[in-house]
């Protein structure tokens, strides 16, 4: 079947999850095309928190320091306030992320990178252009319209896929030909329409809505004021009754995002636009400042959903799913955004092994074995996370039906009745609910894979359990499937800390090894020209390549100074040997074999 473009991976969707992927597959060596239906990247902040292993990704294609320069930084803007308004009385705050004592030490022993806000609007065109420049340009205003198999199999491989495409610009459609296709385009995926992904489903919490506003509120924001989201609930308030509303500093103090939730899950803003005299009332309410200039500029209502496809890709085709196309929830946590990312580095180096032969076909089946568990547990923990929020606006009468019965309620913080001991229990029992939502370094660190593209050949038992709360405590080890540990190396003088990441990644395997394991470089050397696959070895101990200044690679690295950890390119360990054996080459090449499918070849 003829096509008017040929593109051999294609990626529809221009969000954080299609941009990075066109970035990672382009560090990769591979070219490609992004298409999107927006007429251009994000207007609006949308997404916002960014962790540091999403940052792990960015930094191994050198776009940290440019994410970082369009950040919001600083321990003071990872809290959570409640309050009565912008200047009025404060009922409760959270330190979290990087702002919490606690887990600002944890994280510093887990990741070289940082917490940060970062919204949507600002990230993306920093991707565009890395996209753009390696070889996977966008085309913006595109709509992806149909799908289908290549028919004509003497002339094309049967895996063709034939993608219509309308051009909103000229109104006319084309046609793209291409062997893979990436579903990247958000909660309303065409490409999850048009293959009929199956997903797991449960009923919407119900419906909300972001505002997107201009307003100067920074003689509000002193030192004790300042926070990620300032949550204001007004029982009292006459317009919107019932609404609850939270603020999002955007661009600390003149850019915010509003985000509205209405009584039994109805959108509270239902109907209303940028225009509406309405919702610039009720911003003007919730900041209790009649002087200040206030500018609407976006109003984006969503939907609370709670729904993960159940395999990331079509029935063995070479279609995937990544990003909100294949995971879709509340922004509780801040993983949203994160997740995309990780989902593309996961997925960019196994499709680049596959098409240039370094490996079989079956390493892409463990894309979707490895990251939909993470996914589903995303999914998951967001809503839990949302209802823990629902929790303290009823502990603070906004859930009442009427205006006296909200304002007895909250009037009860300041007695000393049962009742008023009753209602300052349910805030404390609510706070705790959400405090582990603002130290959850578990959830995001402890993504341990199990699938072929993992060798345990080695390992004497199963992982070891974790200690702890798998929601706030990660799980430091090199037991393979495991995220790289981060340790501290070298006395450079340079800029960044060098850390174990930062030798890991590059699109390829990394082999570390101690004191006497000089013999596994030798082995890599020669599998590496053999076989083209690329493996980076460094030596890590006195007098090799890196000293382990610190200690924390010896605390961390799990096996014996002669023997080593195998890397692989997304940075998870693949494999590792507790000691030095016998033929260190017939080793590594037996395990490069079976994770990397070779036996296909």
């Amino acid at each position: 079947m003829p096509s008017d473009i040929d593109a051999d991976y294609l990626i529809v969707g221009a969000g954080p999850a299609g941009l990075s992927l066109g970035c990672f597959l382009g560090q990769n060596g591979l070219k490609g095309l992004i298409i999107a239906k927006a007429p251009a990247t994000a207007n609006t902040p949308r997404a916002h928190g960014f962790n540091p292993f999403a940052f792990e990704c960015l930094r191994d294609i050198g776009l940290e320091d440019a994410a970082l320069d369009r950040a919001t930084r600083g321990p003071a803007y990872q809290s959570i306030r409640w309050c009565r308004s912008m200047g009025g009385q404060e009922y409760a705050r959270l330190l979290g992320f990087g702002g919490n004592p606690a887990s600002m030490a944890a994280t510093a022993t887990i990741s070289p990178c940082e917490y940060v806000d970062l919204p949507q609007s600002h990230l993306e065109p920093i991707l565009l252009q890395h996209a753009s420049q390696h070889n996977f340009p966008v085309r913006f205003s595109s709509e992806l319209v149909n799908i289908e198999r290549c028919a004509d199999d003497t002339v094309n491989d049967p895996s063709t896929i034939i993608c219509t495409i309308l051009d909103h610009v000229s109104q006319k459609t084309y046609t793209i030909r291409t062997r893979y296709l990436f579903g990247a385009d958000g909660a309303r995926s065409q490409v999850v329409r048009a293959l009929e992904f199956k997903f797991i489903h449960k009923p919407s919490w119900g419906n909300a809505c972001n505002v997107f506003f201009r307003a100067d509120l920074g003689h509000f924001l002193h030192e004790g004021r300042l926070a990620a989201l300032h949550w204001i609930l007004q029982p009292e308030r006459a317009i919107f009754p019932g609404v609850v509303a939270h603020f999002r500093a955007v661009r600390p103090s003149k850019e915010w995002v509003m985000v509205c939730f209405g009584p039994d899950g109805k959108n509270p803003l239902e109907g209303l636009t940028v225009d509406s005299p309405e919702i610039t009332e009720l911003v003007r309410a919730l900041i209790g400042d009649d002087t200040v200039k206030i500018d609407i500029l976006a109003v984006d209502p969503w939907a609370v959903r709670e729904s993960v496809a159940e395999e990331y890709r079509h029935s063995g085709s070479n279609v995937f799913l990544l990003g909100d196309a294949a995971h879709r929830h509340p922004p509780s946590f801040g993983l949203g955004l994160n997740t995309a990312i990780q989902d593309s580095y996961n997925l960019a180096w196994k499709v680049a092994y596959v098409s240039r032969r370094l490996a079989g076909p079956s390493l892409l089946g463990t894309y979707s074995e490895e990251r939909q568990p993470v996914g589903a547990t995303l999914v998951r923990e967001a809503n839990i996370g949302i209802r823990a929020q629902a929790k303290m606006w009823e502990a603070l009468g906004m859930f009442e039906p009427s205006r006296e019965e909200r304002l007895n309620q909250l009037a009860r913080l300041t007695e000393a009745t049962v009742e008023g001991t009753a209602c300052r229990s349910k805030i404390r029992d609510a706070l705790a609910e959400i405090e582990l939502e603002l130290l959850s370094l578990g959830v995001a660190y402890n993504q341990w894979y199990t699938s072929k593209a993992i060798e345990l050949m080695d390992e004497p038992g199963k992982r070891p359990p974790l200690e702890g709360n798998p929601i706030t405590t990660p799980q430091i080890s090199t037991f393979p499937g495991t995220r790289l540990p981060h340790a501290r190396l070298d006395l450079s003088t340079r800029r960044k800390v060098i850390s174990t990441h930062d030798l890991a990644g590059k699109a390829a395997f990394c082999l570390l090894i101690g004191i006497g394991g000089e013999a596994w470089r030798g082995a890599a050397r020669t599998i590496s020209e053999s076989t083209g696959i690329p493996i980076n070895v460094y030596g890590i101990g006195y007098g090799l390549d890196y000293a382990d200044i610190y200690g924390e690679w010896y605390s961390k690295r799990g096996v014996e100074e002669t023997g080593c950890v195998l890397v692989r390119p997304d940075r998870f360990v693949a494999w590792r040997s507790p000691t030095m054996v016998s033929d260190c080459q017939a080793q590594l090449m037996k395990v490069l074999e079976r994770v990397l499918c070779r036996h296909e070849l």
